[in-house]
């Protein structure tokens, strides 16, 4: 972990973007960075990787100054890969999907006939859930067209896109237009929720889902867990509020079960509403600098490991890369690093480069395994290979 007088010393000593990004919740241009960010990644990661967090001055929102040039949108097209034909879901996306519905019927689906769009739905996890429970008139709008095409095969209609185009096709047609986990990844946010105004019909709702930023500390595994490159804006209720500030917050809720999350749902208003400032630079420092009962245990596994002991890490993933950014994971002796995707394999992680697992079978350490929901089938995995190393599960009992 780094203290708050080695952040200062990193901010006085790497240079400062060329670009400054304007606050993602109330667009003032005034901002200052509080932390830099250096992201353990592969080689062949498209999006930035070294980033400040700043503070905005005007509404005390917090979000990466990240390059505008960068597309982001391609990143997300091709998010699942164009052979993609089939979609796994794990009993916490279940889980989480239900906590979802659940607030949804109780605040407001009261009628089937509700016209709903997704967007951003990925493969529609919500919509299909919304399809078995009767809702008729469902549409899916997602930038990956594997997503999309999967969809339209079960019988959900839907576009490739995203809510930052304009899409004059689209003003007036829905009930319901669910952004679940969304607004955190949008360069400008602002500009989606504009026209997602317009694509409302009169009454229409907006349902909004993020990660609950005052939760980060709480919930963490790690310290850091949550500062990545994939989610470029962090999200307290009152950033929430000052970004909605043309809509009234009607039903609300947050919880921390698996992962945090504010569920919020708003109607459109007609009187914008003022700003008020929020210190949410401490949300942040805490959860890089104060350890929970969970993440105290995850430390202190990582510290044993640090004793010279062979590694070979077995699944390559963003939590893996988290790991390796924000713990002393990456001071172990990590001498090899697989996985059995092989998008993944040829890519190099600190200099080392992704093989298949078959490299195990002459390997003379122990192999670690740090994702707890890959876990199971990585160990059925080393059974069928009888692979007789050792295997270290980071996470869990």
């Amino acid at each position: 972990m780094t203290s708050k007088t080695e952040v200062n010393s990193v901010l006085t000593n790497i240079d400062i973007s060329p670009y400054v990004r304007q606050c993602p919740v109330c667009e003032c241009k005034e901002s200052k960075p509080f932390r830099f960010v250096d992201m353990v990644v592969p080689t062949t990661l498209s999006l930035q990787c070294q980033y400040m967090i700043n503070q905005c001055d005007n509404c005390g929102a917090v979000f990466h100054n990240v390059d505008p040039g960068l597309d982001r949108s391609n990143y997300y097209g091709a998010y699942t890969g164009s052979d993609t034909n089939s979609y796994v879901v794990t009993s916490e996306q279940l889980y989480l999907n239900d906590l979802t519905i659940n607030f949804l019927e109780h605040a407001y689906l009261s009628s089937k006939d509700l016209v709903i769009a997704d967007i951003g739905c990925s493969f529609g996890l919500t919509l299909t859930e919304l399809k078995r429970r009767g809702y008729r008139n469902l549409y899916a709008i997602d930038p990956d067209k594997s997503a999309v095409k999967y969809l339209s095969e079960s019988g959900i209609e839907g576009v490739v896109g995203d809510a930052e185009t304009e899409r004059r096709e689209l003003e007036s047609k829905f009930d319901l237009i669910i952004l679940r986990h969304v607004l955190e990844h949008l360069y400008e946010p602002r500009k989606a929720l504009n026209n997602v105004k317009k694509w409302l019909k009169p009454g229409g709702k907006i349902y909004i889902e993020l990660p609950a930023l005052s939760l980060y500390q709480e919930t963490g595994p790690f310290p850091g867990y949550f500062f990545e490159f994939e989610h470029i804006n962090h999200f307290s209720l009152n950033a929430l509020l000052n970004m909605m500030d043309s809509y009234s917050l009607t039903n609300y809720e947050a919880t921390k079960d698996i992962y945090p999350c504010m569920r919020a749902l708003f109607d459109v208003s007609e009187k914008k509403k003022e700003v008020s400032f929020s210190a949410d630079s401490i949300f942040v420092e805490s959860s890089f600098s104060e350890l929970n009962p969970q993440s105290k245990k995850v430390i202190e596994k990582i510290e044993e490991l640090n004793d010279g002991r062979k590694i070979a890490l077995w699944g390559v993933s963003i939590f893996v890369y988290r790991l390796l950014t924000h713990t002393a994971l990456r001071d172990i002796n990590i001498q090899r690093l697989v996985d059995g995707n092989s998008s993944l394999q040829g890519a190099k992680i600190l200099g080392l480069e992704i093989q298949k697992p078959d490299v195990l079978r002459d390997f003379d350490g122990d192999i670690l395994i740090c994702g707890e929901n890959s876990a199971e089938s990585i160990k059925r995995s080393v059974s069928s290979m009888n692979i007789k190393n050792n295997v270290i599960c980071l996470m869990g009992d």
